[in-house]
């Protein structure tokens, strides 16, 4: 892209590799780089022979370096790009256009990597940086939308409906402007962090949301539609309609409320006034409903054939966060504090969705990520609300999952008399694991397991084979039953007490002696008939399972004289060590770096024992990697 012109050691500029042209800057002082004037480069055309008139560079020289370089960057760019193929292959040198065209293609293809070279505290080199941003880059009008995932919730026929009819009659998708794209009118905004702030949020808990907009835009005092969106096989929330209290300026660490602002397609802004977003929600105007609800003018043009009209249904996909590895009990000093604590974790869930708070009679449960996860939520619980809080002994979140597929053999006979009822069904089912290359050996991130309905089961049950499960459940009570006896049985496995993961049971057929009308008839004979023929299969195939622990990827600095000490410390945790980097044996005080992977359960607490065996000299940073069979 560009090539350094040095000479004595001294950077006074750069050679532009597409234009072959020399760009050089005066010499001017840190202080004065502010001086728009003052930093005025030269610019000469190195193929008309312009002489570079300056003290430290050769123009010859600059030239016959610039033209070999020019001929290595089209050499380069020949094994990826046609065009350059056939320029190097007929040795033809590119025009600037061609060569600028292929950089940028070869680019947003995401297979070649533009470096420049500057020097910002000089002022030197940013010019031709903008313009390498300006003609290599995309445009965000260029990428794709973001993907929407269809959000269907209480069994919301009518809105299906409409969406269906909707999508029977735009005929011509392809042509029309998406959903989610920067020049649709319609909102589609993410809710990608919610903070606390006192006194700023407008909304009681000073809850202020910041929003990243991908079309449409969003403006102070509008009536917005939220989603959340939730994970499969759980139940929908309904969206729910907010008003806008206000919008912050975003400009360093200050956040002063701006009037009657309005933010577009592309930005980022901070909303306050709004009651129940959580990180993750996605934002649409409340005038974009399917039900034809109210909404302005404007908005309702929206239907012309240049835009895509998609139902109030689709959301965004959320913020992805790693399921908790670690829980503790926690517990205010008494009741008055302890209703203070339950409300300001639940302030903490909605900002972090690592975070789970699980809440019972007796105790309260918190769950995250580490060690640290917690200790920076007790740390915070102290500074933001003032409460001393004590925290228990924690406990590591294992898992069951299967690394082999296995099923009943054929149609299992479930007959159970209760009271004086009769339950009686048939069901066959298979387990898999949920990745298709999964096995013992392999560190997973944890998914929760999946139950499908075959074919089969869904023309038995009178519908159409394409349909979706979480569909199925909200029409037929047949099929709920079928999914929620899988479901609860997979929450206990056959090797403990641990919940299943990573596992897709397939529900292949059903049948009862009186039909498909028995079953309508007691729909809790099927759900008991799918729970304990599945517990059965889990027990009869333990060997198939296994139980997963969370395993962490450490780093730790330490004295380089003292990394044998670490190391079997290490093996003795059970820990597998990647690599060691040491340094020069030579250098006073050496440290050295060991990277390798350990279970969470053998490191907890592991920071005093870490200075204890290096004399306070090590230290160590730990990073969720997945689960792990137990060895």
């Amino acid at each position: 892209m560009t090539m350094n012109t040095v000479k004595s050691g001294k950077f006074v500029g750069v050679v532009d590799l597409i234009e072959m042209r020399a760009v050089i800057w005066p010499d001017v002082a840190s202080s004065n780089v502010g001086d728009v004037e003052e930093c005025i480069p030269d610019v000469y055309n190195l193929l008309q022979g312009e002489d570079l008139d300056h003290t430290w560079v050769d123009s010859q020289v600059v030239t016959e370096v610039a033209l070999a370089s020019r001929e290595e960057l089209v050499a380069s760019l020949a094994d990826l790009d046609e065009t350059m193929e056939e320029c190097f292959l007929t040795e033809r040198s590119p025009s600037a256009e061609e060569l600028r065209c292929a950089l940028r293609r070869l680019t947003i293809d995401r297979k070649i990597l533009p470096v420049m070279t500057g020097a910002a505290l000089r002022g030197k080199g940013v010019e031709p940086l903008l313009d390498a941003i300006a003609d290599l880059l995309p445009s965000p009008l260029h990428r794709q939308p973001p993907v929407l995932l269809d959000q269907g919730y209480h069994g919301d026929d009518r809105q299906r409906s409409i969406e269906k009819s909707s999508t029977n009659t735009n005929t011509d998708v392809s042509k029309k402007i998406k959903f989610g794209h920067p020049l649709h009118p319609s909102l589609l905004a993410l809710a990608f962090k919610v903070i606390h702030m006192k006194n700023r949020g407008g909304s009681g808990d000073g809850r202020v949301v910041f929003v990243r907009i991908y079309s449409g835009k969003i403006s102070t005092r509008d009536t917005i539609r939220v989603i959340s969106p939730n994970m499969y096989g759980e139940q929908g929330v309904k969206p729910w309609t907010e008003r806008v209290g206000g919008m912050l300026e975003l400009a360093g660490g200050k956040f002063d409320n701006l009037k009657d602002a309005v933010c577009y397609s592309g930005g980022v802004c901070a909303l306050v006034g709004l009651k129940n977003v959580s990180t993750g929600d996605t934002i649409l105007s409340d005038s974009h409903d399917a039900k034809g609800k109210k909404g302005r003018k404007d908005q309702q043009d929206q239907t012309h054939t240049d835009y895509e009209v998609v139902s109030g249904t689709k959301c965004l996909a959320g913020v992805g966060a790693p399921k908790p590895v670690l829980t503790v009990r926690i517990e205010a000093e008494n009741g008055e504090q302890q209703a203070k604590l339950i409300e300001a974790l639940n302030l903490l869930v909605k900002e972090d969705p690592s975070l789970e708070v699980k809440e019972t009679e007796s105790v309260t449960l918190l769950s995250g990520l580490g060690e640290l996860h917690i200790e920076v939520v007790v740390d915070r619980l102290m500074r933001e609300f003032g409460l001393s809080v004590w925290t228990g002994k924690p406990t590591v979140a294992y898992r069951e999952t299967i690394f082999e597929a296995f099923e009943t053999p054929g149609m299992v006979n479930f007959d159970r008399t209760v009271g004086t009822t009769r339950m009686q069904a048939q069901v066959h089912i298979r387990l898999e694991p949920l990745e298709e290359s999964q096995n013992v050996e392999d560190c997973i991130i944890l998914q929760e397991p999946v139950v499908f309905l075959s074919q089969n089961v869904k023309e038995y049950l009178g519908f159409n084979p394409d349909s979706d499960e979480r569909e199925l459940g909200q029409r037929c009570e047949i099929a709920d039953a079928i999914l929620s006896g899988c479901k609860g049985a997979l929450k206990r496995g056959s090797l403990s007490s641990h919940a299943l993961s990573n596992v897709k049971c397939i529900v292949q057929q059903i049948d009862s002696e009186g039909g498909i009308s028995s079953l309508k008839s007691l729909p809790g004979a099927i759900r008991a008939a799918s729970s304990n023929i599945l517990l059965s299969l889990l027990n009869e195939n333990k060997q198939s399972c296994s139980v997963v622990e969370p395993t962490m990827g450490i780093e730790i600095n330490v004295p380089a004289d003292m990394v044998g000490t670490v190391l079997s410390d290490l093996t003795t945790r059970r820990g597998t060590v990647g690599d060691v980097i040491m340094a020069d044996e030579n250098v006073a005080h050496a440290k050295a770096i060991i990277y390798g992977q350990v279970p969470l359960a053998e490191i907890l607490g592991y920071a005093n024992n870490l200075r204890s065996i290096t004399n306070g000299e090590g230290v160590f940073s730990a990073e969720y990697k997945g689960h792990s069979a137990c060895s």
